[in-house]
């Protein structure tokens, strides 16, 4: 292990995705697009919710590493599979929206060699975003600090999403429910406490404290003695940030944000070898 840092490009892509909480036996669901900003005059034919690229998306990350099987395969994080690459004990936050090269600073290990065809990040469980969409001819709606929607710039603001209660698109009323196939591979995700213990009720769901996520990757990252580190990019274009629309008199325009999600991209970099 050495202290060091992890220097990681945030940049648009163009992808669905996400990391967000579940258990591994529901079935999943995808997440769909909105139209670009600006696009349409109204949202009638727009999946509810779709999905926007946020101008801030801020995460706290405290762990990052590779596995061979799924952790998450049990409803509870199991990492005996898996090799740690990143940590910071107290957290190290980004802000992915800004898409721009970033030093996580943090401790980074070194990955034996192997297949590995997940990875895992644990995170905290409060993320916040800013963003706004735009119908053609008509108003521009933005974030407010409370989640809600806003067509006056004056309270254009950043809105803290305590992820203390999933959908449960999955299964219905399981706080902690959450899976979703995206480009880069079916995500899944889990609510826990600092100790990385799965919340199981609305009480353990309220107090906890981390988001551990996991994606199969589409493409196993094989690590070899060449390889001598990797590159992450985060991919949010059209998934950080959802919108739910509503019927407002002859057109459907957008009543509530909701937290989206974003997903890793590694890229193995390996040792220059001559003939």
């Amino acid at each position: 292990m050495k202290n060091s840092t992890i220097k990681n490009i945030i940049k648009l892509s163009i992808g669905l995705a996400s990391l967000i909480p579940l258990t591994k036996t529901e079935k999943t669901f995808a997440l769909d697009a909105c139209a670009p900003s600006d696009s349409v005059t109204s949202m009638s034919s727009e999946s509810n919710p779709c999905f926007i690229t946020p101008e801030m998306l801020k995460v706290k990350f405290y762990e990052i590493g590779f596995c061979t099987s799924d952790p998450l395969s049990s409803g509870t994080f199991d990492n005996s599979t898996c090799q740690k690459t990143w940590d910071n004990t107290s957290g190290f936050t980004t802000d992915i929206g800004k898409k721009t090269y970033e030093k996580m600073q943090g401790n980074i290990y070194k990955i034996p060699n192997g297949t590995y065809g997940y990875s895992y990040a644990i995170m905290n469980n409060s993320w916040t975003y800013k963003g706004k969409y735009k119908l053609k001819n008509g108003n521009t709606w933005y974030t407010r600090s409370d989640g809600g929607v806003t067509s006056d710039i004056s309270s254009y603001a950043e809105w803290n999403d305590d992820i203390s209660n999933m959908l449960g698109e999955e299964t219905t009323d399981l706080c902690y429910d959450y899976s979703a196939n995206t480009s880069d591979g079916q995500v899944t995700a889990l609510l826990t406490d600092s100790n990385n213990i799965t919340a199981t009720n609305a009480a353990t769901c309220g107090s906890a404290t981390r988001v551990i996520g996991s994606i199969n990757l589409n493409r196993a990252l094989r690590v070899t003695d060449l390889v001598y580190g990797y590159r992450l990019t985060w991919k949010i274009t059209n998934l950080g940030l959802g919108i739910e629309h509503f019927n407002n008199g002859s057109k459907q325009v957008p009543g509530s944000f909701r937290g989206g999600p974003f997903t890793p991209v590694f890229n193995l970099k390996y040792y220059i070898t001559g003939n």
